[in-house]
């Protein structure tokens, strides 16, 4: 559940990113009510197993049960934790399309708020990795392996990423860019790195987890820029992250 928002006296409209179907709006009748047929499953980052009446010719999907399969109570002792998870909400419901299916996503998702409940993470670190698979599976995979401009291989060394074009730049290139931002090559061999392991089919939890502090710190920045420069508007929640 990535989002509800009330309908009417008795009613709410549940946005869900589901791992068959994508996203979908679905109107929750009665989920108003004290003693509502949905019980407490249509709160925000519930993880719960639906029943849905689909409407192929547009409109609301009409939600007809509803059980839990996970709450995430952690978070709600944990406040950097719950910054955590409502930015994987927000995200989720901001960058997928309905009816557009993303298994990888969903599971990227799922492992990085059952991590953000459990507290074996740094909050900030693990959303990163998530933020990471959901560019690689939207297909904005970051280019590291040389300029994206000309081809040159990536050097030794501090190098600039080029927003706009979504990679490594070299100096000449540069110029030709609106927007980039140079990183420290201990920032961009990690982001690399973490990119090879999720492509490769590992969560990347191993490689970011291991990585020095600093290269860490300043993954985050860089990562929140490229994201706010694709989406052309930065996330709500992204603050908090760089902080």
């Amino acid at each position: 559940m990535v989002r509800v928002s009330d309908w009417s006296e008795t009613s709410r409209i549940a946005t869900l990113f589901t791992r068959e179907h994508g996203k979908l709006r679905a109107l929750a009748k009665g989920g108003r009510r004290l003693r509502s047929p949905f019980e407490s499953s249509l709160d925000l980052l519930n993880h719960d197993r639906m029943v849905l009446i689909r409407k192929n010719s547009g409109g609301l999907h009409l939600l007809t049960e509803a059980s839990q399969l996970g709450r995430f109570q952690g978070l709600a002792r944990d406040y950097q934790a719950l910054n955590g998870a409502y930015l994987v909400a927000e995200l989720l419901g901001d960058w997928t399309e309905e009816n557009d299916p993303h298994p990888v996503v969903f599971d990227a998702a799922l492992g990085c708020l059952r991590d953000l409940d459990s507290g074996s993470w740094n909050p900030r670190d693990r959303v990163v990795v998530f933020e990471l698979a959901l560019l690689v599976d939207l297909g904005y995979r970051p280019e590291f392996g040389g300029c994206v401009g000309c081809g040159k291989k990536a050097e030794k060394g501090p190098a600039a990423f080029a927003f706009g074009s979504g990679g490594l730049v070299c100096r000449e290139c540069r110029r030709d860019q609106r927007g980039w931002r140079e990183l420290p090559e201990a920032c961009w061999k990690l982001a690399r790195d973490l990119v090879a392991a999720l492509e490769a089919g590992r969560d990347g939890r191993t490689e970011f987890s291991e990585a020095a502090e600093s290269a860490r710190r300043e993954v985050r920045p860089w990562l929140g820029e490229y994201l706010s420069w694709i989406r052309g508007r930065r996330p709500r929640l992204m603050g908090w992250q760089e902080e």
